[in-house]
Order: C-alpha cells, then structure tokens, then sequence
C-alpha cells in the first residue's frame, strides 16, 4: 500500500506553479545583479568616492565644502546625511567602531578597493556605506530601466535585455578622466524621465526633474529633449505648457542648489574651450588606451570606439521610432557644444544626454543581429512610437 502525501495537490502543485512563474524572472534579476556588480565594481575599483581629491572628494560633497561646480550634486550626500541622522547613533557608533575594530575584516570596501580611503574614517564610514549602497542600487535599477525603455521604444525583450546589460557593462569605460557618485544616478534618472515621457505621466515626470536636476544641475537641459515623446501624447499647446512647467521645477531646484552654496571657491561652470579644442584638433588624442575590468580597452573618443559607434549609428538610425530620432538629434544638440565647451579632453561620461538613444540603437543592432543569426527574417518591428 503507498501512502501518499494528502496535502501534495493543496501545496507542491501550486508551489511548482509558483516557481515556475517566479522562476525566470528570479533568475533574470539576479543576473542583473551580477551585472550590476561587475559594473560597479569596475567604475569602483577606477574612481571609488574621488576619497582625497581636493574639491571633489567624498568627505568635502558630504559636508558641504566641496568646490563649486561639484556641490551642487547634492541628492547622493543629503540623503546619506538624513539617513545618518534618522539612525540611533548608539548603532552609528557601533557600525563605525566594529569597521574599526579590523578594517582588513570587517570593511569589505576598504579590503577590497584601496582607493577607497575615506571609508575607514569613522567620522564617514557609515555614511560612506549609505553611498556605496545608494550608487549599486542606482546601478542595478538603472539596468532595468534601461531595459523597460528600450522595449517601449522597440519591443524585443531578448535584445532589451542584452542592450541594458551592456550599457551597464561599457559605462566605466565611459568615465575616461574622472568618475563620481552622481553619474550612474544620472543616466538612471534619464532613463525614467524617458520612459515617463513616452507614457504621458507628467506629475511622475516633475519628481523625476526635481531630484534629478538635484543629482545634477545638467538635466535642466535634459528636459528639452523630451519634448517630441510629450509631443505624441498631447497637443503643442498643452506640451510647450508641459515643457515649461518642467523647466521651472529644474530651474528652482537649480538656483536654490546654487544659492545655497554661493559662497563655496570655485565657479558655476568649468569653461574648458581653448584647452579641449586643442586637444580635439590633435590626432593622437583619438590613439588613447587605459585599463578596465584588468584589460586594455581603448580611452574616450578612440578611433575604435568611433568606428564602432558609426556602425551601430548607420545601421539602427533609420529604424528609430521618429519621436525617438528628434529626442536624440535634440540631445545631440545640446549635448555636444557643452561636452566641447565645459568637458574635460574627451570625458566621454559628459555625453550623458544621448546615452539612452545609445542603448536603444544597441536594442535595435542586437535584435537584428539576433534575427539574422538564428535563422528569422531580418525584418524590423518597430515600436509604438513611429509615426
């Protein structure tokens, strides 16, 4: 006689539904997470928290100090500044002490990342800690918002997916001469303001535009480029209104930052014309390589990088939605005379505003490569936004 289990039908089947259901998805986030790591850790082990940079370093954003322009990236440090005074300090003082007590042991960070100096300093650790966290989470969201815009704008899920995980894998070689906290936070916020656009929430949108310009002063000018996915969910009165309305949360939140933080040295904008004209007239600027992830890989507007960039430009372009084509040739627009004018030799980080019409055209390029290779037509699907 068997003797069967009278609850199996009540428990395991539906358990099996469960993870079969949950399953993929479970697996699909986790790899996101290694993805995010990976990222992390490369742009990490280059740049950590700038820990002893004059002007810029993590101890100075923290109180406040640091040089203008920099400062005015405040979201990252006020909020590791208000969870530091939410949290009982019995437990602050606990954390910081126990990183102390062996920092080789108990401080991952500062075992695994010797740049990281500022990390041991009992006075930052534990907000130290809150900003590492706060910039992995920014990068692991932003992998699955990146994802989420690329199949709004072209719906293949299979290359969506591939696109944002080598957005996340290209961006530390996407900070050539510097890196900080507020970079992947920015094309995090990007990406949703994007994906709010296309969708039509605008109370959603303003959120977005005030932290975001709090995270950095530039998405002010990011909120012009969304003006053609405004533009197919309203009509050009209701959108100039819409447009408007955007730019004075951006613009308030923005000169509130630089009130605030006026008497600070430095200046509102780095000018950088004469030097980085210079260096972009030279050819051996374009011959550059650095080291990422323990290989060499070329550095900022490399010749490689530009080859690679023009075939994923000739091939994806003309199957871009064409609200997604005027967002991007607006980005370019405004992106390119402040990258030359304000940027660093060839900073290619500070071309943020067309990363995300990157990541579509990476959508685009490996759904056609993908068709092609398993045997499917190469025929495009183009996503809800044509017109």
């Amino acid at each position: 006689m068997k003797y069967r289990l009278p609850f199996r039908s009540k428990v395991f089947i539906p358990l099996q539904k469960l993870l079969h259901v949950l399953g993929p998805k479970i697996t699909l986030y986790f790899i996101c997470y290694l993805i995010a790591a990976i990222s992390f850790g490369g742009f990490f082990e280059k740049w950590a928290f700038r820990d002893g940079k004059s002007g810029c370093s993590v101890t100075e954003m923290l109180d406040g100090t640091a040089k203008r322009p920099y400062v005015y990236r405040r979201l990252l440090p006020t909020t590791a500044n208000l969870i530091n005074k939410v949290v009982p300090n019995r437990i602050n003082r606990r954390f910081s002490g126990w990183l102390s007590a062996d920092p080789g042991k108990h401080n991952f960070i500062h075992r695994y990342f010797s740049n990281a100096k500022d990390s041991v300093n009992p006075t930052y650790a534990f907000r130290y800690y809150v900003l590492f966290v706060l910039c992995f989470a920014s990068y692991f969201f932003g992998i699955l918002t990146l994802e989420a815009v690329c199949q709004e704008i072209y719906p293949d899920t299979t290359a969506a997916t591939l696109a944002a995980f080598l957005m996340a894998i290209i961006f530390p070689l996407l900070t050539t001469q510097s890196g900080y906290m507020y970079d992947m936070v920015e094309l995090l916020f990007m990406a949703l303001a994007v994906l709010a656009a296309v969708r039509g929430r605008i109370l959603l949108l303003a959120g977005i535009t005030a932290l975001a310009t709090f995270n950095k002063e530039s998405f002010f000018f990011f909120v012009l480029t969304l003006y053609p996915f405004l533009r197919e969910k309203f009509s050009t009165r209701k959108t100039l209104a819409i447009e408007t309305g955007l730019l004075t949360v951006g613009g308030v939140v923005n000169l509130l930052v630089k009130f605030y933080y006026a008497e600070n040295p430095g200046s509102m904008a780095v000018e950088q014309l004469p030097t980085h004209l210079k260096w972009l007239l030279n050819p051996t600027s374009y011959l550059h390589f650095e080291v990422n992830y323990g290989a060499i890989t070329p550095q900022g507007l490399n010749l490689i990088y530009l080859i690679i960039l023009g075939f994923v430009v000739s091939n994806a372009w003309e199957h871009l939605p064409n609200p997604f084509k005027r967002h991007g040739l607006i980005a370019v627009g405004i992106n390119i005379p402040l990258f030359i004018a304000f940027c660093y030799q060839g900073e290619l980080r500070n071309l943020s505003m067309v990363f995300v019409t990157l990541a579509v055209m990476l959508c685009i390029t490996i759904s056609q490569h993908l068709q092609q290779l398993y045997g499917g037509t190469s025929a495009i699907r183009i996503g809800p936004l044509q017109s």
